[in-house]
């Protein structure tokens, strides 16, 4: 049926996002405060995008690049990125199922190390042009969005510290030339969520504009806990996720027609739910029932139903372990954690986001712009969690997560517009960060009782404990230069020299509460550094403004660290960077003045040491490098509009992603089950790609990377048609398919995601001046279920000769929401 499937979407009517990449925003939107000189280009109503921090039509930007309009966002009710990705092939995003950095995200099979929170990820976002490459900013960006460009590929050249596996850039609405006011607010049928936002906008005084923006939500939870409210372990409700989420953001613009310009933007976020594993079930048992079952058992599937139970008082009431690192009053000795803050042992998690950019414009001359982007984000997370998705006592692994990032970047560019054949951009950024990760875990939730790891280690058996202060600073310069030799063909050449230092103020790491266990305790000395540059060369034939064929190389890098996770103290827990380079061609068009628009990319790419992370021993986290990836495809997309109200689109992309070279951790069970040294089986050997160290290992080589459905695609429609003087009415509806792929990065076999279609669809009564609108949107009806990240269930590592029960956070099911909206 998927081969069926795919062939459909590929010899149908195939990719740009969907009717937001044929439309994404207008020229109109876009160039509010671009120079005079776009104005024509306004008036066409053409696309335009900032992919090289230009104001330029999509189809003369030789990048694959999806775009994304305000309207799209509105019409699916899409509430983040997580939403965004079922709608554009070959992105995967998802909760990470007990991750701090926020979630999983993964773009052409290109990732990277998603649980350690002392370093970025491989795919990163743009907001307002402050560029942040953690997980949990998404939900900054989410309300009041203007548009969305996701830029597929490495993006050394015009991006921060570089983002080898692409960037996500988000535009948030700026202040309206004249007051403007307006929102909405939805009912969620299956989640019992209410969600709504509303702005208010306009002139101050001449040339300054206000605007300020609010968003908020409640929801009791699609998924049912199936503990009842009589277990001695129950939670508080038994729906879940239990969220409650506030955003705001202020906007000030200042642009009088003068030289100068300048824009500020100050946002907050604060969210609350029942723990970051509030929704992580198992979802597989390799024997049927889950080993660390209950008197609830999971029913091992991705589904609407979990068990999942509280922590109970004993965690808070720790005493054994005092050491040469604790103290009478805080017997941890963990800086950031004492037992204590286990409290009651509810499930919780609180997010706090700040995050800030100002952008300054000054015009050297009519073809010489100087631009400032001075960015702030700060993040604090604590979370107290359930990670063993049980009610048995000796088996739950309570842990204590907290989390503290704070960045500052700098980024100073000059651009030129000249009419000639030459044209430039250069710059230089500068980044001051600090990250503070801390972690207690322990098993078993009855104190004295034997813990599931036996009766030697009774409960609450502390199996991690560790506090890391890491302090960093980058540096990189940019340039690229463009030539037009002939109107038809531009080549641009540049490159971004990165340097960066990673430092270790204090490290703690107790490790597992075994006998003659000796404390890892460091106060400096750890320090990281590594240099890159990534160059880039492309070039474009465009013999009219409605075809451009170009080709690209190139480069990109994210530099190495450390391990912030449950680290393993007794070995070297850091990782070296990850390098890419590959090449991508493609074609974008426009026919029959407008009526079809079409896009094909076709990439290929090779990566060095992917940072990919895995769980050993249970709860230790080990931060590898692959030695050897590759990542190829193609995608296609295409957009008809046969009449006037009318929008029939598809997107569909092909990705072959593989381990070229990696010997990886072995998985639970796995050196019992498949001994020996071939393709997927487990011993001890020596690692060609890591100077032949020997360890348990498996050779992984040829077979497919984490992250990577082979086909995925969606096809659907947009019409709208007055139906009287005063209203209009539009629907739409869309099909969106994934392949099955695998989400453990020590490829279990039965971590594998199943393929899935959604099915959306809505529809809207409008008034013709759009100042209100009825809608009923729905998503997912099919009511399918999957998962972006699973793991080991950590109380497997007690049963080492067999398959481990695989765990993770899934995916929202149905959603029926009515939302009432206006503006005047």
């Amino acid at each position: 049926m998927k081969k069926s499937i795919g062939a459909f979407l590929l010899c149908g009517v195939s990719p740009v996002a969907f009717p937001g990449a044929a439309y994404a925003q207008t020229a109109t939107e876009a160039v509010a405060d671009a120079d005079s000189s776009q104005d024509a280009v306004a008036e066409t109503g053409e696309i335009i995008v900032t992919a090289r921090r230009r104001d330029e039509r999509l189809i003369d930007v030789p990048v694959a690049i999806t775009a994304i309009d305000s309207s799209t966002i509105s019409r699916t009710a899409i509430n983040g990125v997580d939403a965004l990705a079922r709608r554009i092939p070959g992105l995967v995003v998802g909760e990470g199922g007990g991750t701090v950095q926020g979630g999983s995200i993964a773009l052409r099979g290109i990732s990277a190390a998603d649980t350690n929170p002392l370093g970025d990820q491989a795919v990163s976002f743009n907001i307002d042009g402050v560029q942040v490459a953690r997980s949990a900013v998404r939900r900054v960006g989410s309300f009041d969005v203007a548009g969305v460009e996701v830029l597929k590929g490495p993006q050394a050249l015009f991006y921060g510290k570089n983002s080898p596996g692409g960037i996500i850039s988000t535009r948030t609405a700026d202040p309206t030339d004249r007051f403007e006011i307006g929102g909405n607010i939805g009912y969620e049928f299956n989640a019992d969520e209410v969600r709504g936002e509303g702005f208010i906008s306009g002139p101050l005084a001449d040339g300054l504009g206000a605007r300020l923006a609010v968003y908020g939500s409640s929801m009791k939870g699609w998924v049912r806990n199936l503990v009842p409210p009589t277990d001695p372990f129950a939670t508080e409700s038994q729906r879940t996720p239990n969220t409650d989420e506030f955003a705001i953001r202020g906007t000030l613009k200042y642009d009088n027609g003068s030289p100068f310009r300048a824009r500020l933007k100050i946002a907050y976020n604060n969210a609350k739910d029942n723990s970051s594993t509030g929704n992580v079930q198992m979802v597989d048992c390799p024997t049927g029932t889950p080993f660390a079952g209950g008197l609830v058992a999971d029913d091992c599937t991705a589904d609407d139903r979990i068990v999942q139970a509280s922590l109970g008082p004993a965690f808070a009431a720790i005493t054994t372990i005092i050491g040469p690192l604790g103290s009478p009053a805080n017997p941890s000795g963990n800086p950031k954690i004492a037992y204590a803050d286990f409290g009651d042992g509810s499930l919780r998690s609180r997010t706090k986001q700040w995050l800030a950019g100002l952008e300054l414009n000054y015009d050297l001359s009519d073809n010489l712009t100087l631009t400032s982007v001075t960015g702030y984000y700060d993040l604090e997370f604590f979370n107290r969690a359930n990670f063993t998705s049980t009610n048995r006592a000796a088996a739950i692994l309570g842990s204590i997560n907290v989390l503290e990032i704070r960045e500052i970047n700098q980024e100073i560019r000059l651009a030129s517009s000249f009419t000639g054949p030459f044209n430039f951009l250069i710059g230089g950024q500068y980044q001051d960060s600090k990250a503070v990760t801390a972690s207690i875990a322990a098993f078993g939730a009855i104190a004295g009782q034997p813990s599931v790891l036996g009766p030697t280690r009774p409960s609450p058996f502390v199996a991690s404990n560790n506090f890391l202060d890491q302090d960093g600073e980058a540096y990189s310069f940019f340039a690229q230069f463009l030539v037009a030799p002939i109107p038809e063909i531009e080549i641009s050449a540049g490159g971004r020299y990165s340097e960066e230092t990673k430092r270790l103020a204090s490290v703690i790491n107790r490790g597992a509460q075994l006998v003659n266990a000796v404390p890892f305790l460091s106060n400096g000395g750890n320090v990281a550094k590594f240099t890159d540059f990534s160059p880039e060369i492309s070039i474009s034939y465009k013999p009219n403004s409605d075809l451009n064929i170009y080709a690209n190389y190139k480069q990109g890098f994210l530099s190495g660290g450390f391990n912030g996770g449950s680290f393993n103290a007794a070995g070297d827990f850091s990782y070296l960077p990850q390098n890419i380079d590959g090449f991508e061609a493609g074609v974008k068009s426009r026919l029959f003045d407008g009526m079809v628009t079409a896009e094909l990319a076709l990439y290929s790419y090779k990566i060095d040491n992917l940072q990919v992370q895995v769980t050993t021993d249970g709860t230790v986290q080990e931060l590898r490098n692959a030695g050897k990836v590759s990542s190829k495809g193609a995608e296609f997309s295409l957009t008809v509009r046969p009449a006037e109200g009318l929008q029939l689109y598809a997107n569909v992309a092909y990705m072959d992603a593989q381990y070229d070279q990696y010997f990886a951790t072995c998985y639970v069970g796995q050196l019992t089950l498949r001994p020996g040294t071939g393709i997927g089986q487990c011993a001890s050997q020596p690692n060609p790609t890591n100077n032949n160290r020997v360890g348990v290992l498996q050779n992984l080589s040829g077979t497919e990377l984490v992250r990577s459905p082979e086909w995925s695609g969606n096809v659907g429609f947009v019409y709208d048609t007055p139906i009287t003087d005063s209203l209009k009415l539009e629907l739409s509806s869309a099909v969106t398919y994934s392949d099955s792929f695998i989400t453990n990065a020590s490829s279990q076999p039965r971590s594998r995601s199943p393929s899935y279609a959604l099915l959306d669809a809505s529809i809207r009564l409008m008034d013709i001046d759009d100042k209100w609108e009825i809608a009923l949107i729905g998503n997912n009806l099919t009511d399918e279920f999957y998962f972006v990240r699973a793991t080991d269930n950590p109380a497997s590592s007690a049963n080492p000769t067999r398959l481990a029960d695989q765990i993770a956070s899934v995916s929202r099911g149905r959603e029926v929401m009515l939302r009432l909206g206006f503006k005047f």
